[in-house]
């Protein structure tokens, strides 16, 4: 028998909770604290039970959505066709922030740092990506134009989600890559 972690209706039922977190956090705009397992259970239409057998507490739930989105941002810096190109990184990140903007826009909606740390954690990597950063200004001016580049890219992401995504990703990371 497939374990617990692996199950199909296992997968089904832990998106079914997780999607019943973000809906009640954008209905009624609280904050994670302020959300208990029986509403999200009550939401879900699952019983107390199934819950615990997949997260601790609401906050262990987030993590896990968290954790996933990292995996999948990391594996689009990482599956790049391109990795010279920073449009086209780019482009693979947005598309992993378009899929799952439910997430994310309450990630980033709430002025939670997790993209700003998930790009940040990444910087050696952008930064040895970008060849003209290395060859036309040193690496003390390089960190501060990585800084701006960074809180700007993070502003934008917010606009766009704010905003109904109404570019593609690929459109996005030019006018980005374009500033």
């Amino acid at each position: 028998m497939v374990g617990v972690k692996n199950n199909r209706r296992a997968q089904m039922t832990k998106r079914i909770i997780q999607e019943s977190l973000i809906k009640l956090l954008h209905e009624n705009n609280n904050s994670l604290n302020e959300i208990t397992v029986t509403a999200v259970c009550k939401a879900a239409d699952v019983n107390r039970g199934t819950f615990y057998a997949h997260y601790k507490d609401v906050q262990d739930c987030m993590h896990a959505m968290e954790k996933s989105v990292s995996k999948e941002l990391l594996d689009a810096i990482i599956l790049t066709e391109h990795p010279n190109s920073w449009e086209t990184v780019l482009a693979g990140i947005l598309e992993v922030v378009k899929e799952n903007h439910a997430v994310a826009s309450y990630i980033l909606g709430n002025d939670h740092d997790f993209l700003m740390h998930f790009l940040s954690s990444t910087k050696n990597k952008i930064l040895e990506q970008d060849k003209k950063v290395k060859s036309s200004i040193g690496i003390h001016e390089s960190q501060y134009m990585y800084e701006f580049y960074l809180n700007g890219t993070v502003g934008v992401i917010r606009y766009w989600l704010k905003n109904g995504l109404n570019e593609s990703p690929e459109e996005l990371a030019k006018i980005i890559n374009e500033c």
